[in-house]
């Protein structure tokens, strides 16, 4: 929990820091947005840490979920290019094939015994490109489609805006059955054994292959049901949607607590941890700073929007080197607490041996007088 705890007030720092610098930063519209933003990175960032606490990756959820909206809109969209089916048809659809490329590539990963980075790679191009097929290297558009009510509607309205948004009631369902799987089930005690130690895992009977290749499909799944938030935001689906997606959930599962060594993190780290980088990437756009030039003339200092995949990746080093930092300190304080046990239990044998020498007979026996 101390990770947890650091993120907290690192974030709520942050937050004060960006009010007193804007105050529209606690705005109505802009603090609805923030945490409609949240609340998408969250679902995939929650299904992307399931894999990483196994010790995988997956470098594919950000194609995932652009394929995810473009078959939505392909297969229900009444415009140009769409087929006009039913929603209850086309987002089906749309989630099983997620699922489906989440299976496939989990299984080339734990029945094959490929590389997860490599597995995952190439899944992240295939899927680009076949969304780009799909769309014919433009933009599938849903019009007027009641998908768009998803990401715009929401509960308690005030005035034109939802306080409460649906993205974000998605979110608390996925944190909630996150949470159940991964802390208080068996699975979830499985997916930490294998992060900590795949051999001991599969000595002590876990179905390795078979937790691993469903973290891919929780992974997947959880990516398509993003997807449809994204596509009911965006309102236009193409190949670009999701592009370096996956940077931002690792960064939000690493910044969590999740280790990229496999075997620790929890879901709320990953909430926190996305809650991060959404109020950073707000504040790139937020922050200002007030100063008077040359001539007494009051001006306003922005950060240049061109630094945002600058500090992102500054964000992602940092939290990796933090990560490496750690387990070094507490790869030190193992060894240190071995060696104490080690000097201890040889001292109490020494101990041991000395009482058991004094209690022997030959120690008790009289001496003998010499003639």
């Amino acid at each position: 929990m101390r990770r947890e705890l650091g993120m907290t007030i690192a974030l709520v720092v942050m937050c004060l820091g960006l009010c007193i610098s804007n105050p529209d930063f606690l705005g109505q519209s802009n603090g609805i947005n923030t945490l409609r933003q949240i609340s998408m990175l969250g679902i995939f960032a929650t299904g992307i840490g399931f894999v990483i606490i196994t010790g995988g990756i997956d470098l594919s959820i950000g194609s995932v979920i652009g394929l995810t909206g473009v078959l939505i809109a392909k297969l229900s969209s009444n415009q140009v290019g769409g087929l006009g089916y039913s929603l209850w048809i086309g987002i089906p659809v749309a989630l099983g094939v997620a699922m489906l490329m989440g299976l496939g590539q989990g299984l080339l990963i734990t029945r094959l015994k490929l590389q997860p980075f490599i597995v995952t790679l190439g899944g992240m191009l295939l899927f680009r490109g076949v969304s780009q097929t799909i769309a014919e290297g433009g933009t599938l558009s849903l019009g007027g489609s009641p998908l768009l009510g998803l990401a715009n509607g929401g509960l308690l309205e005030v005035g034109s805006d939802a306080l409460v948004p649906y993205p974000f009631l998605i979110f608390l369902a996925v944190i909630g059955a996150a949470t159940y799987a991964l802390h208080f089930t068996v699975f979830g005690r499985y997916v930490y054994a294998i992060g900590g130690n795949r051999d001991a895992a599969e000595y002590s009977g876990i179905n390795v292959k078979r937790v691993e290749t469903s973290t891919y499909v929780i992974s997947a799944g959880l990516g398509g049901v993003a997807g449809v938030c994204y596509a009911s935001y965006i309102g236009q689906m193409s190949q670009q949607v999701g592009i370096a997606y996956e940077m931002y959930a690792i960064a939000a599962a690493v910044l969590g607590g999740c280790s990229l060594r496999g075997g620790e993190g929890t879901v709320l780290g990953i909430v926190i941890g996305s809650a991060v980088m959404r109020v950073i990437d707000n504040g790139i756009n937020m922050f200002q700073l007030p100063y008077e030039d040359a001539d007494g003339i009051q001006r306003i200092w922005r950060l240049d929007p061109n630094w945002n995949f600058i500090i992102i990746g500054a964000v992602i080093l940092v939290a990796v080197l933090l990560d490496q930092i750690v387990h070094m300190v507490q790869e030190r304080r193992r060894i240190r607490r071995a060696s104490a046990g080690a000097a201890q239990a040889a001292s109490s044998l020494r101990a041991a041996a000395a009482v058991d020498a004094a209690d022997s007979p030959a120690a008790r026996a009289p001496d003998r007088e010499v003639v």
